[in-house]
């Protein structure tokens, strides 16, 4: 991996096992890691379906799921 005197910044909002791969990390650098982690989200999550495969729909999106969360039926 990197050399010793390299700091690793680590930012991701999809990683659903941050303190263990943060421990794997810290293991691998024998060093100490922090997790810094919030709930809040400035972006809201959208859930698009894309199938490219037609000429309709090749590019066209889909919205399933909303910024609310909510999962859409018609589209």
């Amino acid at each position: 991996m990197l050399p010793d005197h390299v700091s690793i910044i680590l930012l991701s909002a999809t990683v659903p096992n941050a303190v263990e791969f943060s421990d794997w990390i810290g293991r691998i650098k024998k060093k100490r890691i922090y997790v810094i982690s919030t709930q809040r989200r400035p972006v809201p999550l959208e859930h698009y379906l894309y199938t490219g495969n037609s000429s309709k729909t090749q590019k066209e999106l889909f919205l399933l799921v909303d910024a609310n969360g909510n999962f859409l039926t018609k589209g």
